[in-house]
């Protein structure tokens, strides 16, 4: 009877914390979620619910991450085992239809820190779904959690929270994309790259001597008979990403951001007329103090300070915040910050008396350690307590 019991414990244990990684992950990077949502929306053909995407994904990432909460502590048993029975019912349904599919998109389970492909993401799925039939199949008496399990909870809880509402003024204290922190871009660099990789997954199917490989499970006709599968790690080099920049009349501008110390100022939707003004104020700073200060925007909102023109979804990855600084050095990726939380005067002054190497390792080792605190802390309070 206590194995029974520690085994149906252990199963709701190994999916909350499967569904905690996958919450956070995705609070990690709110504008990186909003863009997974809306290729889920336009795959369902609910293309309508694009405007909401960001808070959607928000909201939708937080119930994840207090499922894996409620699961990991074993609180609230009867209801966190039919809300996590629909919804990884629902995520079984769905991963499905992508498999049939295969449509040129990435699952988004754990946001930007790592993609599997559609028989990846359903096999997990089954796996889930297979710990809940082990946790909760035949369960007639739930049982009662310690009482410290609550405090447990209630503290797991509100670290989520603060995160949540720190990721959402913040970047992402760990940034996957092709621009992050050390990467150079393309115009400085044209022999510049990034080292990609990926696990994918092959299906061998035969016939008459001859093999097939493709990538889903799904023979070509009935002729063919399954051979078997096997993982392969694909692992490639990519140009390095760029920001392409032009002019008021679209014509292109090169050289901009590949010498010295630079400043970008990146804006991919509208702000406020009293944003736009402390951005043009904090420009203004920026130059004062010894950098290159360059706003570049998806499109001219006003037209009292000179404004480059980019991709709107280049410059949403460049930097995740709309009005965000991101310092580079001879067009290498040194250090980025928030528009809430950019750099002020006093700052810019002692950023000009450092070198470029002393800054990023002060920013992003900073960014690092306090993500590693984090999830220490949430871990250890979810398993010790």
């Amino acid at each position: 009877m206590i194995f029974k019991l520690n085994f149906r414990r252990l199963c709701a244990w190994i999916i909350g914390l499967v569904f905690v990684w996958s919450g956070i992950s995705k609070l990690a990077d709110p504008v990186g979620t909003s863009y997974i949502m809306k290729e889920y929306f336009h795959f369902l053909h609910l293309s309508f619910l694009d405007g909401g995407a960001k808070i959607l994904g928000v909201l939708f990432s937080l119930f994840e991450a207090v499922l894996g909460i409620l699961l990991t502590t074993g609180i609230l048993r009867r209801i966190t085992a039919w809300a996590t029975s629909i919804l990884l019912g629902f995520f079984l349904v769905l991963t499905f239809a992508l498999l049939l599919a295969n449509p040129q998109m990435d699952c988004g389970c754990f946001g930007e820190s790592s993609h599997l492909s559609h028989f990846d993401t359903f096999f997990k799925n089954i796996i889930l779904v297979a710990l809940a039939a082990g946790a909760w199949a035949g369960i007639k008496d739930f049982g009662a959690p310690k009482i410290k399990k609550y405090f447990s909870a209630m503290i797991s809880l509100a670290l989520v929270i603060v995160f949540t509402v720190l990721s959402w003024v913040n970047i992402p204290l760990r940034d996957y994309t092709d621009y992050a922190a050390g990467n150079k871009i393309l115009s400085a660099d044209p022999y510049a790259t990034i080292h990609k990789t990926r696990t994918l997954t092959v299906f061998y199917y035969e016939k008459d001597g001859e093999r097939l490989e493709l990538d889903r499970p799904f023979r070509p006709d009935s002729s063919w008979h399954f051979a078997g599968l096997s993982k392969r790690a694909k692992n490639w080099e990519e140009p390095a990403a760029d920001l392409l920049l032009k002019d008021g009349d679209g014509m292109p501008v090169d050289g901009l951001l590949d010498d010295g110390p630079v400043m970008v100022v990146s804006l991919y939707d509208k702000p406020g007329r009293k944003k736009w003004e402390q951005l043009c104020q904090w420009a203004g700073d920026a130059q004062a103090a010894g950098f290159q200060c360059i706003i570049a925007s998806d499109e001219r909102y006003y037209n009292d300070y000179p404004v480059y023109l980019a991709d709107k979804k280049t410059l949403s990855t460049f930097n995740r915040s709309n009005g965000g600084i991101t310092y580079l050095h001879d067009g290498e990726i040194i250090a980025k910050w928030s528009y809430l939380l950019r750099p002020g005067k006093k700052d810019l002054d002692e950023l000009t008396e450092k070198d470029y190497i002393e800054i990023f390792n002060e920013v992003n080792g900073a960014r690092e350690r306090h993500f590693e605190a984090f999830i220490l802390v949430l871990f250890a309070v979810l398993l010790l307590i």
